[in-house]
């Protein structure tokens, strides 16, 4: 079993995770299928991503119309780069 990720810097130290991060952040609001597509990576191996980077609030997900959509989590993004100045 794998150990449970708590961190933002551990969930943004997989190569995948950091792609998936920076797509959203350029197109939100994409859905689960989309993006799964534009990265090349498969919905279930995803789909395990997002999970890593909702459990530290990176990313939100919501329903809508039968579609998982993804948004990053903008406001933590932004208190982070406050924090760090």
């Amino acid at each position: 079993m794998p150990k449970k990720i708590l961190y933002i810097s551990e969930a943004l130290m997989n190569p995948k995770r950091r792609l998936i991060v920076r797509y959203l952040m350029e197109r939100p609001g994409t859905s689960l299928r989309s993006l799964a597509k534009e990265l090349n990576i498969g919905v279930g191996a995803l789909y395990n991503h997002l999970m890593i980077l909702s459990r530290v609030g990176l990313i939100n997900m919501s329903k809508e119309r039968g579609r998982v959509l993804i948004h990053i989590n903008e406001e933590l993004l932004i208190n982070k780069r406050v924090s760090e100045v």
